[in-house]
């Protein structure tokens, strides 16, 4: 399988009609279709372009899910879906510094790119709405649209009035735009033409047309989401512009913003004043990490996958259940798989059998009480049962290894296929097809296959990460900085000491480089590291602060077991040193 299957299934190049053969409902997308302002956060992945591609007519007339219909009847807005174009953003582009001899050329032009892109957006809804609802083949009102169209958005007069002409025409423009780009950066001239269009302003234009429209086509009015996806790529002018908006007065216009977890730091001032939008208020924040915790919803993704092929399969049965994050009572028992662990880690591990005598515990005759499962028992199974595994021996001198190769025994069955993606949808899509190569005749998953192909999606993942660009001065990279963490956290499961309560997630400290918190943005955008009970209504725009995980995805490179455990200092865990003032000084 090739290196690139992590990021094999993205919805930014799927039809919104093909993305509804496969879609799963989530809470995530219940919240999204309120008729309300929405802003969704979340890494890479995670389903963002899925769900706002959902929200357009073409997906939701193709999708078969049995509240299909009710959705769509009760759907209160249309939606515009803008795509971010990189190209919106002309500072990374070869010609920046000629365009920077005029002032605010740059920033023109910008804005013409930006209001085509929803200019033709607005068109393709416009026709969906006619082919998909309204069903109007009254070439009258088309034609009295379309001459709005063309005078509205200053198109040249002789466009023939149909809406897929007027998407031509504006095409048209963007290639005669680019013309004269490259005229003025050939002759580097210090003169430009602007012409009218390039002052149009996107909302107060949007919101004519759409009176248009509804005075021509619609009976029963309906809001108008304006839906941009991937919004991190997007230049800062329009970021503000949008996430000011969310106080729109008109209500007619609801703003759906999709972004990365980490809002740009220019925005939080535009957060912090009397008049900002707030959650609860003016939008709805979704944070699409939360889904990763859904196990309902991570279970019925797996199940439209599986289901393809084998129809009415129970997934315990094919994938098997891992006694490691059984929570059922009855693994909590005198000679249970757990006890018999513990029994066996008893004899070789004098920092276990430590444990147990100061936790007053009796290793023939445990009782496993409610409060004691609860309390000690649910913590320390996981780590019983690595150590089992991992340790030969440990005594008060030296940790003890079994030359082992692979973990055949404890990365397999359905509790840890729905846990570790993180509740990526992208990245579990990715390691089921990856995982049904290895089915047998009978449509059986081994368990020593299931282990072997998560050990290597996950070196796939740790490469994909690594490719991130950083800083070339940066005196450390993704891969440095993930092994440095790692290492420390397996010595946290498996070593000298055995811990109750190991620190596998760590907090970013408040004094630390910039650079090392751009690591950690991009690998927070990139799933990479995983924001741990983060506030529901708050907008993060910066991570010191923040308690993050490592993505489960790393985890079998560090033998690690699926828990979040507790956090320790990022100062500490990777061992940077700080002057008298706190700042840091050093890494590793």
């Amino acid at each position: 399988m090739a290196n690139n299957s992590v990021n094999s299934y993205n919805a930014r190049h799927i039809k919104a009609e093909d993305i509804a053969k496969s879609f799963v409902m989530s809470n995530s997308f219940l919240k999204i279709l309120e008729n309300n302002n929405s802003i969704v956060l979340g890494a890479r992945g995670c389903g963002k372009t899925t769900m706002m591609k959902m929200l357009t007519l073409p997906a939701l007339y193709s999708w078969e899910h049995k509240e299909a219909n009710q959705i769509r009847e009760n759907l209160p807005f249309y939606s515009i879906y803008v795509s971010t174009d990189i190209y919106w953003d002309l500072k990374n582009q070869s010609f920046a510094e000629q365009l920077s001899k005029i002032d605010n050329l740059e920033l023109v032009i910008s804005k013409f790119s930006v209001n085509s892109s929803i200019f033709l957006s607005v068109c393709d809804t416009f026709k969906n709405i006619l082919k998909f609802e309204i069903k109007d083949t009254e070439i009258s009102r088309e034609l009295e649209l379309c001459e709005y169209l063309i005078e509205s958005w200053k198109l040249p007069e002789n466009t023939i009035p149909q809406l897929k002409n007027v998407s031509n025409a504006l095409n048209d423009r963007i290639d005669q735009v680019n013309i004269l780009i490259q005229k003025f950066v050939f002759n580097n001239t210090n003169k430009f033409e602007f012409p009218d269009y390039f002052f149009l302003e996107f909302d107060t234009s949007i919101l004519r047309v759409i009176n248009k429209f509804e005075e021509l086509y619609c009976k029963k009015k309906k809001s108008w989401a304006l839906c941009f996806d991937e919004l991190e790529f997007a230049p800062h002018w329009l970021q503000e512009k949008l996430y000011t908006s969310l106080r729109s007065r008109d209500q007619r216009i609801l703003y759906k913003l999709s972004s990365s977890p980490i809002l740009p730091s220019v925005l939080e001032k535009r957060f912090n004043t009397d008049y900002a939008p707030s959650v609860g208020n003016d939008f709805t924040l979704i944070k699409m990490w939360d889904q990763a915790d859904e196990t309902d919803f991570i279970k019925d993704l797996i199940k439209s996958h599986v289901y393809r092929n084998s129809p009415g399969i129970n997934l315990k049965n094919l994938f098997g259940s891992n006694e490691i994050y059984n929570k059922d009572s009855d693994s909590y028992k005198i000679s249970s798989s757990f006890h018999n662990e513990m029994k066996e880690l008893y004899l070789k591990d004098l920092s276990f059998k430590e444990f147990l005598i100061e936790k007053q515990i009796n290793i023939e005759s445990i009782e496993f009480s409610k409060d004691a499962n609860d309390t000690i028992y649910r913590k320390i199974k996981p780590i019983v049962y690595f150590r089992n595994y991992f340790l030969s021996g440990n005594d008060s001198t030296k940790v003890k290894y079994r030359t082992r190769k692979k973990s055949s025994d404890l990365y397999y069955g359905i509790e840890v296929i729905t846990k570790i993606c993180d509740g990526n949808p992208r990245w579990l899509i990715s390691l089921l097809n990856d995982l049904f190569i290895n089915t047998t005749e009978k449509g059986e998953l081994p368990q020593t296959k299931q282990t072997d192909q998560i050990m290597r999606y996950s070196k796939r993942f740790l490469n994909v990460i690594s490719n991130i660009p950083i800083d070339s001065n940066s005196s450390f990279t993704f891969k440095k900085f993930i092994n440095k963490v790692g290492e420390y956290f397996k010595e946290e499961i498996l070593g000298p000491s055995f811990k109750m309560d190991p620190r596998i997630t760590f907090t970013v400290d408040q004094h630390i480089s910039q650079d090392l918190l751009t690591l950690l943005e991009k690998g927070v955008a990139q799933g990479a590291f995983i924001i741990v009970n983060s506030n529901d209504e708050d907008l993060d725009f910066d991570l010191k602060g923040k308690r993050l995980k490592l993505s489960y995805l790393l985890y079998p490179l560090y033998y690690l077991p699926l828990r979040k455990y507790e956090p320790i200092s990022l100062r500490e865990c990777i061992g940077i040193k700080t002057n008298s003032e706190g700042n840091q000084m050093k890494l590793f």
